[in-house]
């Protein structure tokens, strides 16, 4: 569980612009690109140095919708190759996306990656890995990346994983090119892959190599619904967090509660728990960043039919609502919702029904801080 009309291109960008995550609902099993795009303040305040920029994803598949999203935060500069990403871009942007892209001011004073204090993070829910090198999504991320030189890209939804990939037929050897030739400053790779084969998975990669890596999350001693026997271990590859000296960066992609509603117990009751404690054992050390496709349409405002969706629809449950408040109220920040309280802005449109011309859609993709990274943020919007 990563492109809208020109009037939602109106929302003025005070400092920055970047990207990250978005998706639907599993269980509805539409077709679609997202991503969101969210922009923050520049600190010069020293303790605050490594706290990260942005993050942009999207989520694909044939007559998708595309979206972008991120935030930028005070951080340093990694050491760039950015003229090699731009000489291994594929191809220029769709007009259609690059008529988005320079929508957008550029860093107000200085010249992209010309500020030390500023880091990005690219999160994607690609949907399938494999499929990406078969459509033109590919040739949009390179010319993104080739334009915003990221420091790290977060991966959801691979379905595939490191070791498959080196075992895979010719076709498929194409995402190894993707991975090693068109991301090649990104050193570091890290996966967390499904025991089932093709099934969910997620991946960041990182130019600068973090202090140390999870990729288990404990959900619970039941077996089934995605528990395994693994002493409780997610076995869904849905979770990833990288340590950095001062922030910790959580990558997620939250099982869907499904189209009977079969796994909202799963969802709420042990998935939400489990991420929760995560985050507040991690914050106990530094602040935590988390991105992703979080698979919640958390108030009225962030869907287009709350009335015909509620309690009906996975992503739109009180349960599922009241669960991802009670992570916030226990001090995380919605910064999209927090800076735009009045404002409705979607990640995900199903691809029946044109549903993106007619601005019917869900916001179900979120950047969400600590407290106590909330003043370093200034913008938060999406590019749909």
């Amino acid at each position: 569980m990563s492109v809208r009309q020109s009037k939602r291109l109106k929302v003025a960008v005070e400092k920055a612009v970047v990207s990250a995550t978005t998706s639907p609902p599993a269980s509805k099993k539409r077709k679609t690109v997202a991503a969101a795009v969210v922009a923050a303040s520049v600190s010069t305040a020293t303790e605050k140095a490594e706290v990260p920029a942005a993050v942009d994803g999207k989520k694909n598949k044939s007559e998708a919708t595309k979206s972008a999203w991120g935030a930028l935060f005070s951080g340093p500069k990694t050491p760039t190759k950015g003229e090699r990403v731009r000489t291994l871009a594929a191809g220029p942007m769709s007009a259609e996306l690059q008529a988005k892209m320079d929508a957008f001011p550029a860093f107000e004073g200085v010249t992209k990656r010309a500020s030390d204090a500023r880091l990005k993070i690219v999160a994607w829910n690609v949907n399938g890995l494999r499929a990406v090198l078969k459509r033109d999504d590919s040739v949009h991320l390179r010319a993104y990346v080739a334009q915003e030189d990221p420091d790290i890209v977060c991966l959801s939804e691979t379905k595939i994983c490191r070791d498959e990939l080196q075992k895979a037929r010719q076709t498929t050897r194409r995402c190894i090119v993707f991975l090693e030739d068109f991301l090649p400053q990104f050193e570091h790779q890290y996966w967390s892959c499904a025991v089932k084969k093709g099934y969910s998975s997620t991946a960041i990669f990182s130019k600068t190599k973090p202090l140390s890596v999870k990729d288990e999350l404990v959900v619970g001693e039941h077996t089934s619904k995605g528990a395994g026997p693994n002493g409780g271990k997610d076995q869904e590859g849905r979770f990833l967090a990288l340590e950095f000296p001062r922030f910790w960066l959580v990558h997620t992609y939250v099982p869907n509660a499904g189209g009977k509603l079969e796994r909202l117990d799963y969802r709420t009751k042990q998935w939400d728990q489990a991420i929760l404690r995560e985050l507040q054992a991690m914050e106990k050390s530094k602040p935590v960043i988390w991105c992703g496709d979080l698979n919640v349409a958390h108030q009225e405002i962030d869907i287009h039919d709350p009335k015909g969706n509620r309690n009906k629809s996975a992503g739109f449950t009180d349960a599922e609502r009241e669960s991802f408040g009670g992570i916030l109220d226990s001090g995380f920040v919605d910064t999209f919702r927090h800076l735009h309280p009045d404002t409705q802005e979607f990640s995900y449109f199903g691809y029946r029904n044109n549903m993106r011309a007619k601005n019917k859609g869900w916001r179900l993709d979120y950047f969400v801080v600590s407290k106590a990274l909330m003043p370093s943020v200034v913008r938060s919007l999406l590019l749909l």
